[in-house]
């Protein structure tokens, strides 16, 4: 089972994943119906805390790939103990293509032995699933209190990990046992993008695993951003979420409300050059009836989903041909913002991305 392979690659902060992919979510009791707009997905991200409770645990929506998250960190933030077998035979039940053993996330305030204690425990389950189960694809968490532990539990599981994918979990430094912050959305900030770089570099220098966050692709901006970083795979729910809200994506740019509840969120409605830049927009609800997108959520979602598909091709194709192309045009996406902060963040990325 050892694949331990530790390099010492002075070129790896300029090297990027080719094959990036985003994994978009769904949910068994209000999922986007086969029919009107789309015949079936495509790749797919779900989770075992969808199903945990069923009588008759079943997927209700057609799809071409799957990716089953595991429930541990709802689960840890609702303090629900999840039975590990139970996890495991849902896994099997579904046979999904890829998935993450039973792992024990961090939450803001736990102290730094608690964090080591779940750390060995998200090993335990590692070995264990290698050795009884048959899934497909078993993707292991990598959960760090500190850079020292990064580079560590980097090690073992170059040495245990029988994967060419790890997904990336709680990575977090010594000011996170005294926060109480929630730790859920992966809030854009330049911690996040420290944290994200630290974990980019050591996993290239000591091993050859290629990286999934997961949380990181809820909009354009962050989707780039976590492409250009180094991630190779990343998913999102955000563009459920969004949409639940009355927002969209505007083609090329970020969040606009359509909704009647976007003042409660403070997100602007789009300005006269940003509807006529969504008349153009060639998604399936756009080309029947873009009237969809002001009162029906579904559709919202389904045209969030295209632009941030489209962004996913964009980038593919973009780091074929080169980091040079890519920057520019991650560079251009992000002077368009109105968020000042926002292009703060990425000149911040953009700068230590090669430290």
């Amino acid at each position: 089972m050892s694949r331990q392979s530790y390099k010492s690659d002075k070129s790896c902060p300029r090297r990027m994943a080719k094959d990036v992919e985003l994994w978009p979510g769904e949910h068994p009791s209000n999922f986007l119906p086969d029919g009107q707009f789309f015949t079936r997905h495509g790749r797919v991200l779900d989770s075992i805390a969808n199903y945990y409770d069923m009588k008759d645990p079943h997927i209700p929506y057609r799809y071409e790939k799957l990716f089953l998250d595991n429930g541990a960190y709802a689960a840890s933030r609702h303090h629900i103990r999840l039975d590990p077998e139970k996890v495991k035979d849902l896994q099997e039940k579904f046979r999904p293509d890829q998935t993450i053993p039973l792992d024990y996330p961090f939450l803001p305030g736990m102290s730094k032995p608690r964090m080591v204690k779940r750390w060995r425990m998200t090993q335990r389950n590692m070995l264990d699933w290698y050795e009884t189960t048959n899934l497909p694809r078993i993707l292991p968490a990598l959960h760090a209190w500190s850079p020292a532990s990064l580079r560590g539990n980097l090690k073992w599981l170059a040495k245990y990990a029988d994967s060419d994918m790890i997904a990336l979990g709680s990575i977090v430094g010594k000011d996170f046992a005294a926060s109480h912050a929630f730790f859920g959305d992966r809030f854009p900030n330049k911690a996040l993008i420290d944290m994200l770089i630290e974990s980019v570099h050591s996993t290239r220098k000591i091993t050859d695993f290629s990286l999934h966050m997961m949380g990181f692709g809820s909009s354009p901006f962050m989707l780039h951003l976590g492409f250009f970083c180094g991630l190779s795979s990343t998913d999102t729910t955000g563009y459920r979420r969004g949409a639940a809200f009355g927002k969209i994506l505007i083609p090329g740019g970020g969040w606009r409300s359509v909704g009647k509840k976007r003042r409660s969120f403070r997100i602007p409605p789009p300005t006269r050059t940003e509807f006529e830049t969504l008349s153009k927009c060639r998604c399936s609800v756009c080309r029947e009836d873009q009237s969809l997108l002001f009162s029906n959520w579904k559709a919202r979602a389904v045209h969030n989903k295209h632009l941030l598909q489209r962004e996913e091709s964009r980038a593919r194709r973009l780091i074929e041909a080169g980091l040079e192309e890519y920057e520019k045009y991650v560079t251009n996406l992000f002077r368009g913002s109105r968020a000042i902060w926002l292009r703060s963040l990425w000149e911040y990325a953009r700068s230590n991305r090669g430290r």
